[in-house]
Parts: C-alpha cells; sequence; structure tokens
C-alpha cells in the first residue's frame, strides 16, 4: 500500500456560490484517515470559509493522529482579466506555512471584494498579475497545481489535442504556444512549488488529457500529482451529489463532470488510472513531497479590542479606599486612565459622587480587570471604542436607543453613555452581564437608525482604513476598516424535503417529484415554537425534547425508494451565505492579521467566518443593530423643529436627552400606559406585532417593569393544552394579589418562605417571567443557595429546555431548597413556566 497526500478537495462551503458539494468538513477529513492518506488538503472554490474549523480540528487530531496534515488551500479562477465572457480557469492555490495562509487570505479577499456577474453567476476572479504580486510578496509560501478540467493547462492541452486531430495547424500552434507560456510563468513564480495535477477517473476527456500532461511534465521536468477533486466521499453517494446538483433547475452534465469526483480508495485509484497508463507510485511520491512542505500552524489567537485614540489622563494617586479603581488611576495604560477618568467625571457631573455608585463601579472594574487578565486583554478599551462611535452615530444623524439586553446592568455603560439606564435606580444586577465566572468580553447591543446604517458604516470604514499599515493596498483600505460577519445559510428542514424531491430522479420520476407532493410532505414534520422538527427528530425522535418518530412522515417518503437518504444527507449543509444581523467587525492597523473577506450576493463586504470562527480566530463583534421605530424619532424630532415646537438649534442628541431621554420621560403619566393599553401607539419595539398588542391589552402594564413582564410572558406557553397560561395567571393575580397567597398556602408554605420568595414573584405577581428572577431566587441563601455558575447553568437547561438535564435540576432544587415544599413550589411555579424559553428583564 502506498502513502498518498491529497492535494484537491471539497467542502460543503464550495456551494457558497452555486450548489456544487455534499462533503462535511470532519467527515471528509475522517475519511481521509480511514484510506491510510497521510494527509489532505482543503480546497474550496474561492472561499476559506471552512479553514477556521478545519485548523480547530486539525490541532485536535494531532493526538490520535500526529503525522496526519491538513493543509490549508484554495481552488481560484486564475485569468488575465476581469472581462466578461471569458472561460474562468481553476488553479489550486496550497499554504506551506502561516505567510502562505496570509497569502490566500489576501489574494482570496481581493478576488471578492472585485467581484462582477456574467452569465447570470457571479464570478470571483484573481487576476494573474494579483497572484504575481502576492507571490512575490510571500516568497515560497505557496504550492500550486494546475488543478482539474476545468484548469487552464487542461483545458489547452484538450485543444491542442482536438487541433492535432483536425490537422488544423494554426489552433495548434495557438494551443502549443499559450501552453508553453502558461508552464514558463508558473515556473518563473513558483520553482519548484509548481506542480501538474493529474485525475483518477476513465471518461475519454480525462483519460486523453492525463497522457499528454504526462509528456508535457516530462518536456518541463514538472513533478505530477494525483487530484481526486473530491466533491462526495464514497462511490456509492454519487446518487445524493447528482440529485442535490440536479435540484438547482435544469439538468447539469454530472454523470461526465463529477463521475470520479470523491476521495478514491487506492484500488479506485490504480482502477481508476489504467487508461491513462500513469505510474501511480510516482504520482504518490509527488504527493509526498507536497505533504513535506506543508508546515503546522494555528489560525487561533486570543480576542483583541480594536482601539481608538482617547485622551490622556495623567496619573492620579486617590481612591485607595477602592483598589481597583485606584489601580486604574495609576496605570501606565492610557485605556484604563480614560475609562476610570470618564466614569468619575459623569459620576460628579450628575451628582452621584457617592459610595452607593462608587462601590458599584468598584465591583464592575474588579470583575473587568479579573476577566482582563484571563483573557490577556485590556476589558475596559471595549467600552472606550464604543463610547466613540456612540458620538459618531448621533452625529451621523442617527438615533441612539437607550440600550437592550445586559449591558444595561453596567454602571460604567450609562455613565460613558453607552446605555442609557442608571442600573442602579432599575435594580440591574452587573453579574447578569459579567462576572468572574463567566469569562468572555460580553455584548452590547445598540439600536441605531436603519437608514443611517450604511453612512455609519462608511464612516467607520473611512476613519479605521486611514489608521492601516502602509503596505495595506487601496481596496482593502477603503473597504475593510469595518465589516460586517458572514452567516452561513444551511438545508433546513423544509429546505431539505422540497431539494431531495426536486433533484430525485428515477424511471417513474425522470424530472424529480413534483411541488405538491414535496409540499405535502414537508407538511407532516411538526413544529415547536415557529420551527420545524429536524429530520433526524422526525425519523428517529429526541428523548433530549420529548419528541417521538413520526411515522406516517417515514411511509410517505419511503414510498420513493432512495430519497430518504437524500434528505438524510443534504439536511444541514451550506448552501449560502448572508450577513450578520447586528454584528461587526472593527479593525486596527493591519485587517488581514485576524480577517479574510468576501462580498454577500447583495455586495456588502462580510467575513469569510461566521461569529464564533472569527472570534477564535481573534476579532471582536460589537452589536449595531437598527429598528424602525429610531428613524420614526428623528423623523418626528425634525417635524416638531420645524413646526418650532421644539427649539430648531438644537442637535439631534441635544433634543433627545432634554426631552426623550429615559432620565426624563414621564413615565408615570397614565395617559401613557393608556395609550399602550389601548394599541394607540404608532409603534412599540417588541409590541408592534399582533401577540405583543393582544399581551398588552391583557395585561394592561402600568409600569417598565409590567412591560418587561409582558413582554417575557408573551412568549411562554403551557406543557399541555387547555391548561391557564402564565400571562393568563398574571393578569388574574394582578386583579387580586390575594390569590398568590393562597396558592403558597396551599403548597405548604410558611409565612416566613412567602416573606422569602417576595422579592422574586411579588413585583410580577406571583409570575416571574425573567432570567434574573429565576437565577436571583435560585442563588438566595434562604432558597436554594445556587453559586452564581449554577444559576446560570440552570436558565440555559431552562431556556434551551434541555430535557435530558430537567430531571436532574429538578432534583437539585428541591434536595438544595431550605424545605422540601419551599424547593417544589419555587420548581412548580418559579422555574416551570419559565421552560422553553426564558426572557432577559431588559
Amino acid at each position: 500500500m502506498s502513502n498518498r497526500f491529497e492535494t484537491h478537495s471539497h467542502t460543503e462551503y464550495s456551494n457558497l456560490r452555486l450548489l456544487d458539494c455534499i462533503n462535511r468538513p470532519k467527515d471528509l477529513i475522517q475519511r481521509a484517515i480511514d484510506l491510510g492518506l497521510s494527509g489532505i488538503a482543503i480546497t474550496d472554490h474561492d472561499c476559506l470559509s471552512s479553514h477556521m474549523e478545519i485548523n480547530i480540528y486539525a490541532q485536535e487530531l494531532k493526538e490520535k493522529n500526529p503525522n496526519f496534515k491538513i493543509a490549508l488551500g484554495n481552488e481560484i479562477y486564475l485569468c488575465p482579466s476581469r472581462d466578461k465572457g471569458q472561460k474562468y480557469f481553476h488553479f489550486i492555490l496550497i499554504a506551506k506555512n502561516k505567510n502562505g495562509y496570509r497569502a490566500l487570505k489576501e489574494l482570496s479577499s481581493r478576488a471578492w471584494m472585485n467581484s462582477f456577474f456574467d452569465r447570470g453567476m457571479e464570478r470571483v476572479v484573481t487576476l494573474y498579475d494579483d497572484l504575481a504580486e502576492i507571490v512575490k510578496k510571500y516568497p515560497s509560501s505557496l504550492i500550486a497545481t494546475t488543478a482539474c478540467l476545468g484548469g487552464e493547462l487542461s483545458t489547452l492541452t484538450k485543444q491542442l489535442i482536438l487541433a492535432e486531430q483536425t490537422k488544423d495547424a494554426e489552433s495548434v500552434e495557438d494551443a502549443h504556444n499559450r501552453i508553453v507560456n502558461f508552464i514558463l510563468w508558473n515556473k518563473s513564480l513558483f520553482g519548484q512549488d509548481f506542480y501538474i495535477e493529474c485525475a483518477p477517473g476513465q471518461s475519454k476527456d480525462q483519460v486523453m488529457v492525463n497522457k499528454r500532461l504526462l509528456s508535457i511534465a516530462r518536456c518541463f521536468n514538472i513533478k505530477m500529482v494525483l487530484g481526486t477533486d473530491a466533491h462526495y466521499l464514497k462511490k456509492e453517494d454519487r446518487f445524493v451529489h447528482k440529485s442535490y446538483l440536479n435540484s438547482k433547475g435544469g439538468e447539469r452534465e454530472v454523470d461526465e463532470f463529477y463521475e470520479y469526483s470523491y476521495l478514491q480508495s487506492e484500488e479506485e485509484i490504480i482502477e481508476n488510472l489504467k487508461p491513462s497508463e500513469l505510474n501511480y507510485e510516482e504520482l504518490c511520491n509527488n504527493s509526498l513531497e507536497i505533504y513535506s512542505k506543508i508546515e503546522s500552524y494555528n489560525l487561533k489567537h486570543k480576542q483583541t479590542i480594536p482601539k481608538v485614540k482617547v485622551r490622556d489622563y495623567p496619573k492620579d494617586n486617590s481612591l485607595k479606599e477602592y483598589p481597583t479603581l485606584h489601580k486604574l488611576l495609576l496605570s501606565n495604560d492610557i485605556q484604563d486612565r480614560y475609562w476610570v477618568n470618564t466614569c468619575l467625571q459623569k459620576l460628579q457631573e450628575i451628582n452621584k459622587y457617592n459610595n452607593t455608585y462608587l462601590s458599584r463601579l468598584e465591583e464592575e472594574a474588579d470583575i473587568k480587570d479579573t476577566i482582563s487578565k484571563k483573557l490577556e486583554t485590556n476589558m475596559f478599551s471595549y467600552p472606550n471604542t464604543l463610547q466613540h462611535y456612540v458620538d459618531l452615530f448621533w452625529n451621523c444623524g442617527s438615533m441612539v436607543g437607550a440600550g437592550r439586553g445586559s449591558s444595561c446592568s453596567g454602571l460604567n455603560h450609562y455613565l460613558m453613555g453607552i446605555t442609557q439606564l442608571d442600573p442602579i435606580e432599575w435594580e440591574l444586577p452587573f453579574w447578569r452581564y459579567l462576572n468572574k465566572e463567566r469569562i468572555e468580553l460580553g455584548d452590547i447591543d445598540l439600536d441605531l437608525s436603519p437608514s443611517k446604517r450604511p453612512l455609519i458604516l462608511k464612516k467607520i470604514k473611512e476613519e479605521r482604513g486611514k489608521n492601516f499599515k502602509k503596505d495595506i493596498d487601496d481596496l482593502s483600505r477603503k473597504n475593510l476598516g469595518c465589516t460586517l460577519i458572514a452567516t452561513f445559510g444551511t438545508e433546513g428542514t423544509r429546505s431539505t424535503i422540497l431539494t431531495a424531491c426536486r433533484g430525485y430522479r428515477s424511471e417513474e420520476y425522470p424530472d424529480g417529484i413534483d411541488v405538491d407532493t414535496a409540499q405535502f410532505l414537508s407538511s407532516l414534520i411538526p413544529s415547536e415554537r415557529g420551527f420545524l422538527w429536524s429530520l433526524s427528530d422526525a425519523i428517529n425522535g429526541n428523548p433530549d425534547k420529548d419528541r417521538k418518530p413520526i411515522k406516517m412522515f417515514t411511509n410517505e417518503v419511503e414510498k420513493y425508494p432512495g430519497l430518504l437518504d437524500i434528505m438524510i444527507a443534504i439536511e444541514g449543509l451550506v448552501n449560502k451565505r448572508s450577513s450578520h444581523a447586528s454584528g461587526v467587525i472593527l479593525f486596527d492597523e493591519d485587517p488581514y492579521e485576524f480577517g479574510c473577506f468576501m462580498r454577500t450576493p447583495k455586495g456588502e463586504i462580510i467575513t469569510q467566518w461566521d461569529l464564533h470562527m472569527c472570534e477564535a480566530a481573534g476579532m471582536t463583534k460589537y452589536d449595531f443593530l437598527v429598528t424602525e421605530v429610531q428613524d420614526k424619532l428623528a423623523e418626528t424630532i425634525k417635524l416638531l423643529q420645524a413646526n418650532n415646537e421644539i427649539e430648531s438649534d438644537l442637535s439631534l442628541k441635544e433634543v433627545y436627552e432634554k426631552y426623550f431621554h429615559p432620565s426624563v420621560l414621564p413615565i408615570e403619566d397614565k395617559k401613557c400606559w393608556k395609550a399602550l393599553q389601548n394599541n394607540s401607539v404608532l409603534n412599540i419595539f417588541q409590541f408592534d406585532s399582533d401577540v405583543g398588542s393582544q399581551a398588552a391589552k391583557k395585561i394592561k402594564p402600568a409600569s417598565i417593569v409590567e412591560m418587561s413582564d409582558a413582554n417575557g410572558l408573551m412568549r411562554l406557553m403551557t406543557s399541555e393544552k387547555g391548561q391557564e397560561t402564565p400571562m393568563e395567571k398574571y393578569v388574574r393575580y394582578k386583579k387580586n394579589i390575594d390569590l398568590w397567597y393562597q396558592e403558597m398556602r396551599r403548597e405548604g408554605l410558611s409565612p416566613q418562605e412567602m416573606k422569602t420568595l417576595e422579592p422574586y414573584f411579588l413585583k410580577s405577581y406571583g409570575v416571574p417571567p425573567s432570567q434574573e428572577q429565576l437565577m436571583s431566587m435560585l442563588m438566595d441563601e434562604d432558597i436554594c443557595g445556587f453559586k452564581l455558575s449554577e444559576a446560570n447553568t440552570a436558565r440555559k437547561i431552562v431556556g434551551k429546555k434541555q430535557m435530558s438535564k430537567i430531571p436532574e435540576l429538578k432534583k437539585k432544587v428541591i434536595e438544595q431548597a431550605k424545605r422540601k415544599e419551599l424547593g417544589d413550589y419555587v420548581w412548580k411555579y418559579g422555574i416551570g413556566p419559565q421552560m422553553g424559553y426564558s426572557f432577559s428583564i431588559v
């Protein structure tokens, strides 16, 4: 058995522009290991999106497979220009080391930023000049191969052979000269790192080209390597792959083009090479030469927080009674000193420079300082940067929302003008946002005006691009100071069924299964909270989610032999790209230090990795959400100013802070709440839907707390049909709170236990709907005495309804409760109603 390194393979991320491949990254790698390969190169179609996931997995594999190598590459489209109507030739690049990977990132990003449409498809082209420029910038860092039959060398070779057969001397000369020029150009650029690829296939074209490639390789003294161009794992998966490609409308020549495009075993390769008369051992040895050139490198990096220029406050030896604040005042880091001085000055400005507020700020600073050390970054620079851009948002004519989510519990965010709620006044605990047991950066979600977001992003790109290093090209400088984050769509349950039916082929169904039948099959899948079950759950059931198999669905699908196999194989495959709803990445001096970039179908520039992989690579997300109400508020202010109802000489921010800031709004005014109860308000976030308006009508909130309760209660369901919903119970108890006390007495609680529960139940009339209430009651020493980490775990189990973990949690709650009756009550009435959907109070 000969050892071999696979030089050409694809994963599901090759589907981002055109359905192409059914290989999942880890399955492809495991197949290579099972076949005894020495390693494999992942070379998706001008896309690096699988690489972070694969690089992380490669580190995990080292323990059991220390000699197995996973190379990261790219199958680019190499052309002399971006003229439309040309042929877009395939070409393989493989990174030898981290410099080579940097080269891949720059090349791919440049190709995507210059993408265009031609003949109905988005084209992502790398120019000869671009490739030459980057290879010279990072010498001896890339390996190149000529790729498949879609490559320029194989295409020209086929043209040469056909011209010879027809005795077309002019075409022979043209093809010959272009081959020579192509080979010499690559040899001068890549030297000994340039290889000619052949493929183990028995199609007429492949055999014909393989034979001539051998003579070309010998003529120019270039080594040949095998590339299976794997688009599916095994020969038996061909029918699934064929169906997947056929599903995209119109028949594709999948038999000829993809018949041998799978990760072949040694026996299969030897058999499929026989007509080409190539030396298998020699090809394997050449591939091992590539293997030997591949270095191990890790793309993971600790998250870095992008910085902005801040005022340089002098060191200050005060506040010794608050050790962390004192340390920050004396810090050598300008970001530390800016954060603490900004917060302290604001406290003085709003007349809250007292022990209560300083102690809270000390608590927050201590937690941030602890997390900074563990993450090896500076947590204080995160709000510093965001504060800078909040000012930019206002200057761009955008409203900035009061804040949402747990970030509103940060006093420092409030003091820096990032959020607009005083967390001490609103009794918002900082541990809900960050704590010493939750080692992460924490998100701050801000709402902006949708109409101003493009301008905001443009301004940030311009500002940050100016700070890039001198060797960053102008295209990158213009576009990459700030980018959106990629999201990858997958074949969901419904799309899987419809796609499989469209692509299905048999004698009885030569054109696939009709749409009506496909729709009927998809209608048999149950849904829960608006989401369809997965196919796996529908077929096999899911004890963790208390789901049983749907036999009717399985019986109907099995009427079409092989259809179920197609569905199972394609469910969850990546098939599209888009942008994160709110997340953006800001870059400092060098966007390619951590990132690589592409475009959405709409043309927006995004990262080539999703959020989790971006963070693993070292990037940090900022959340710039958009809500229509912000635009409506801004327009309302303009109209009020135009009609002299509000001072016309005030800026948007000045008007907002004078008349609309939460601290000045007349939230006690009954007219406001009457308008909400009557659904006569034009826009109220979360209450614009039918469900939201009905919740407001039933609950009749008369305070922000009740409004927050309504926001959570409208999402809570009953475990059994016909039961009273949490919202209905809330309304009933609100009318007569004594009903809650009667309930506690019926459940055997003592007067003292009732008093203990009041802080967590009474504000919500005995029906607490928020995560904060759930966690707080569990952490109360007089109830269950959970640690913060234990309470947070409970929150996740309840919110996600993790059925397998619920019995253990219930046992823990009851056992740790001061008394069994108290534990039973907390489980039944404090935790139970939130099962499956737990909502934050903010």
